[in-house]
């Protein structure tokens, strides 16, 4: 690309373009929010029990995987390109799942979709790191987490229509619709936004994970990154367990619950841009609401635990984990993209890679609790883990940080 990034800033990141890229951000929520909510029904129809959680761990997978084979290819073809073949391989294993009738035909079909998802989605988060430097990437990578976050608001509701409608197995038609549109979206309003390496792309990868893996503060930032999502993705991914399985409540209810939990995260990540990224640092940002999260898992696990947990009362909860990670998500993203200077196809793909084994790693344990056992007693205590975690790289990644540029806004 003859032109720099500073001089094409205003036509690249129009209001359309980001908000398509805010959009394919949610490619987790598109596959999960949509289905999630009926896995306990799935679980009943296959009689797998507990176990029907690896359909999601299967998902987690497939995304890990793609962010290492098939995200870097936004350095050697292009970011819009890489979004373009995501949505193709997503399409496909939608096919797939809505023709499958056993748990492994399941698992398999979500790991494609974990793969597309992984290109589309990585291909978008590294068009938000081309934004800029410290505050203002953050303020960009917040606009497009309230088109991101805003998505989820329909995204049970459709998905509840159309599985009491016609069935659990129709949830993947919608899902390719989906990303069909996305994908007519991305080619019409979306440009390129950074050199294309073309056929020295693999060589250039090899050098930049490893200058990646050398930079102790993008390490920090990215284990920060992926501990907040993989805290998210334990409400995200399994709490229809605790909710609908464990406590009673029923599945349509739980996925009106979980639509409200969206539009909170619409609206704090709203607030968040416009109030707290333009005004505070990244890393108290992420600091304070580490702790908010670490007090609500805490209440959470003592909930299950003592007995005394029941879901008139625990899905008003609910929507205090998606307020906070409607700010914190973003700010968190903008450290890793650009606070540690690694603002690369290949930089998103790796810290996406670790977000998502933590993430796979997690629903994996859930999976395994037996029958009779508590999801939702593991799911608060592995959120206090990973919220606490968060905490600790996020303080590490500044000292880090600071120790090389002691003007960085951190």
């Amino acid at each position: 690309m003859s032109n720099s990034l500073e001089n094409n800033n205003k036509v690249k990141f129009g209001a359309v373009m980001s908000i398509v890229c805010g959009l394919i951000l949610s490619m987790g929520a598109i596959h999960m929010d949509t289905i999630n909510w009926i896995l306990p029904t799935i679980a009943n129809d296959l009689a797998s029990g507990n176990s029907t959680l690896m359909v999601t761990s299967g998902f987690f997978y497939g995304m890990m995987i793609g962010h290492v084979i098939v995200g870097p290819l936004s350095d050697m073809i292009g970011k819009k390109k890489t979004m373009v073949f995501g949505f193709i391989i997503c399409v496909v294993g939608a096919v797939i799942g809505s023709q499958s009738t056993a748990l492994g035909g399941l698992i398999a079909a979500r790991m494609l979709q974990g793969i597309g998802g992984a290109a589309s989605s990585n291909a978008a988060r590294a068009v938000g790191g081309d934004a800029g430097k410290g505050r203002k990437s953050a303020m960009a990578l917040t606009f497009m987490q309230i088109w991101s976050a805003a998505i989820p608001i329909i995204l049970p509701l459709t998905g509840k229509w159309v599985g009491n409608s016609f069935g659990w197995p129709a949830i993947f038609w919608l899902q390719a619709i989906i990303c069909a549109v996305l994908c007519i979206l991305v080619l019409i309003f979306v440009r390129e936004t950074s050199e294309i390496a073309g056929a020295g792309c693999f060589k250039r990868i090899g050098s930049e994970i490893k200058a990646c893996l050398a930079t102790p503060e993008y390490v920090f930032f990215v284990l920060c990154f992926a501990f907040n999502m993989a805290t998210f993705f334990l409400y995200a991914g399994s709490m229809s367990f605790a909710m609908v399985t464990e406590l009673g409540m029923d599945n349509s209810h739980y996925a009106n619950v979980y639509a409200w939990g969206a539009v909170a995260m619409t609206i704090f990540a709203f607030l968040g841009r416009t109030f707290i990224a333009p005004k505070y640092n990244p890393s108290t940002i992420i600091k304070v609401l580490n702790v908010v999260q670490i007090a609500f898992a805490l209440f959470f696990a003592i909930a299950f635990i003592g007995g005394f947990a029941d879901w008139h009362y625990m899905q008003y909860m609910l929507w205090v984990l998606p307020a906070v990670q409607g700010i914190v998500l973003p700010v968190a993203m903008s450290l890793v993209m650009n606070a540690s200077g690694k603002a690369t196809g290949t930089g998103a793909a790796f810290m996406g890679f670790v977000q998502y084994l933590f993430s796979s790693i997690t629903t994996s344990i859930l999976a395994s609790v037996k029958a009779g056992g508590s999801v939702g007693k593991y799911i608060g205590i592995m959120m206090i883990i990973t919220a606490s975690c968060s905490l600790i790289a996020c303080i590490f990644g500044k000292r880090s940080l600071l120790k090389k540029d002691p003007n960085a806004v951190i």
